[in-house]
């Protein structure tokens, strides 16, 4: 049974999770941020006699998903999915396929790929590499827009949550500019005090293959690092593979996504 999670149940979310955090990086660090708080996050639980079978977490329009021993009610997930029609699901490799059987009929695609931790770290030149201001969001948020990467994104909601995540310190954009021109970007959708998520890895079609993704993302882990924070990272692709690769990332697991197609 779904039950939306109360205040009661913050230590038994948190219990349940304990070490495998990586598994559901976004859940959890969105759930650690900003608890039952933030207006544009919604949360609950897969129950069974009072045992959570699973967590599911929407923020803005993005749903993740964690089900620690793989017996969550997919039946109930499903109908949720149905009725808030979130643009991307994302939990473990496992969930996602089994999810994507009992969705072929709807608009979803999937996709999978790899959470990958920093291991060790390459320094690589990066002097052109500086931090986003605000008024570099919406130049960011086109290019995350529009690159296939990021197309399932809504254009004004991608920029407040890069906005929100600015002004709560949960994430920052460095980014290399051409002039005044955004050619390259490098984030953190979340970070706490210890732990950091790299994303919106992008570089704009006409600038690729001279480095420049590999100069931004050196730059913000050389200053994660600094900071005492453990980088992680998603990516669903060979190419971004080798890129990470470079940089010094193993995998730690396997990682889905459902995305709709329009």
């Amino acid at each position: 049974m779904l039950k939306r999670v109360e205040q009661r149940d913050v230590p038994l979310v948190k219990e349940y999770i304990g070490a495998e955090y990586y598994k559901c990086l976004y859940l959890y660090l969105d759930f650690v941020k900003y608890g039952l708080d933030n207006p544009n996050l919604k949360f609950w639980l897969d129950m069974e006699n009072s045992k959570i079978k699973g967590i599911i977490l929407k923020y803005y329009s993005g749903m993740h998903i964690f089900s620690k021993n793989k017996d969550c009610d997919y039946d109930e997930i499903k109908q949720l999915i149905i009725e808030e029609f979130p643009s991307v699901i994302c939990a473990e490799k496992f969930l996602i396929e089994n999810l994507s059987l009992l969705l072929k009929e709807s608009e979803y695609l999937s996709e999978y790929g790899w959470v990958r931790v920093l291991s060790k770290h390459f320094n690589i030149e990066n002097s052109n590499v500086e931090l986003a201001r605000e008024e570099d969001f919406e130049s960011i948020s086109k290019l995350i827009k529009n690159d296939p990467m990021g197309e399932f994104y809504d254009l004004d909601e991608l920029i407040c949550q890069i906005k929100e995540r600015d002004e709560d310190n949960f994430g920052r954009n460095y980014v290399i500019k051409e002039g005044n021109k955004i050619i390259s970007n490098a984030s953190t959708n979340a970070e706490l005090e210890k732990i950091a998520v790299l994303s919106n890895v992008i570089t704009h079609k006409a600038y690729r293959g001279q480095g420049f993704a590999t100069k931004v993302c050196s730059k913000l882990c050389n200053d994660l690092i600094d900071e005492g924070k453990k980088v992680y990272l998603i990516n669903y692709t060979d190419e971004s593979t080798g890129l990470y690769d470079k940089l010094g990332f193993e995998v730690s697991c396997e990682i889905g996504k459902l995305y709709l197609t329009d």
